[in-house]
């Protein structure tokens, strides 16, 4: 266990140390929110309302670009060439890829929380009559892309190739999923395609519990995120093979 500790803390110290992976995930993600808030205010009766949307629907495309940011971690090139020495050491392949999750799982949970809490107050923004289950529920979302991300990096054994896919994936659910805006009132059929993306239901989660102070979906989300977390954290030692380092 010491050891794994001292590989999640080098993992955990670079990831902090790349100024860009901080910036999107801080800086860009808090401008992003306040410009479309800003720009989409008028389409609501209130325009507190605009800056709720887009707080919560873009905190949950934040969240699932966190698997960008554990291909980062898992196979930029720097950090490729340190992974060298672990699997040559007695510590095992296992704690390559799974301090590498837990590392961008710790990352991106604790920027995006701050960035919460800094944007609530400003905003006015609600999360519901008790926050802890949205912070709660943020939990193994994140967890769940930092394992999706780290997975496709175990099958594809190329930064390049992840990112372009990991990217293409995210963006389609997310748009289908309204995180940009709403396409129910693009017609019946639009609105069935919506439907098909997970990112629909995630959003219904996390809107439900800072709109209508109602777990109805907390649970379900909650359950499904971490199964599928250790689906795909089976799926990567299944895949991860440390020849594809030399």
């Amino acid at each position: 266990m010491r050891r794994f500790m001292v590989i999640l803390k080098m993992d955990l110290v670079n990831l902090f140390k790349n100024p860009v992976l901080v910036g999107y995930n801080t800086a860009f993600a808090g401008l992003l929110i306040l410009i479309l808030g800003y720009l989409c205010g008028g389409d609501y009766a209130d325009s507190n309302t605009a800056y709720q949307y887009y707080t919560v629907s873009l905190i949950v495309y934040g969240m699932l670009n966190g698997a960008m940011t554990a291909s980062n971690c898992f196979m930029e090139r720097d950090i490729k060439r340190a992974n060298l020495r672990i699997i040559y050491s007695p510590v095992g392949s296992f704690f390559v890829y799974f301090s590498k999750l837990v590392a961008s799982f710790l990352f991106n949970y604790i920027l995006h929380t701050m960035l919460l809490l800094i944007l609530c107050p400003l905003l006015h923004v609600s999360l519901g009559g008790n926050p802890v289950f949205f912070i709660l529920l943020m939990a193994p979302v994140e967890l769940a892309a930092s394992a999706f991300g780290i997975f496709f990096c175990c099958v594809f054994h190329c930064e390049e190739t992840t990112s372009t896919l990991l990217s293409t994936v995210i963006n389609l659910l997310c748009f289908l999923g309204g995180t940009f805006f709403s396409l129910d009132g693009m017609g019946s059929l639009m609105s069935l395609i919506t439907k098909i993306s997970p990112v629909r239901w995630l959003n219904e989660a996390f809107f439900t519990l800072s709109c209508d102070d109602s777990l109805r979906y907390f649970w379900p989300v909650f359950t499904t995120a971490l199964v599928l977390s250790v689906l795909l954290t089976l799926g990567c030692g299944l895949y991860f093979r440390t020849e594809d380092y030399l």
